[in-house]
């Protein structure tokens, strides 16, 4: 069985929302679009080639990633640090590979209001 989000109204830091942040790579790893809305709000924000704000737009971005075939092919660093994460890797999706790039360097920024992602943000790095 898939981790769940922890449903209680404490707000985690560290190692929680680390763990959180783990919970939703997971999630977005499988494409599991359910799962990985249960992270979000309507306050929410996914900032990725543009801003996508609240529930529909949040949905719309993760099938859009998920039909592109966006994912993590490595993860250098996990830091957490009161109520954000930092994940760095590298990521590939089909249209890179198009293009002939096998992947980027990057950072995804999740910062979070309790158990929810208040801002999750990707940013390519060198």
């Amino acid at each position: 069985m898939a981790d769940q989000v922890v449903s209680s109204g404490a707000s985690p830091s560290g190692e929680g929302v680390e763990a959180l942040a783990r919970q939703y790579l997971a999630h977005f790893e499988a494409h599991e679009i359910g799962p990985c809305m249960e992270f979000f709000t309507e306050d929410s924000t996914v900032e990725f080639m543009g801003q996508f704000r609240g529930l529909k737009d949040i949905e719309e971005w993760h099938k859009a990633r998920f039909a592109a075939g966006l994912k993590m092919v490595r993860l250098d660093r996990v830091t957490a640090s009161g109520n954000e994460v930092v994940l760095e890797g590298a990521a590939t999706s089909a249209r890179l590979r198009a293009w002939r790039i096998k992947s980027v360097n990057g950072k995804v920024t999740a910062r979070f209001d309790g158990n929810k992602i208040k801002t999750l943000s990707f940013a390519v790095r060198s």
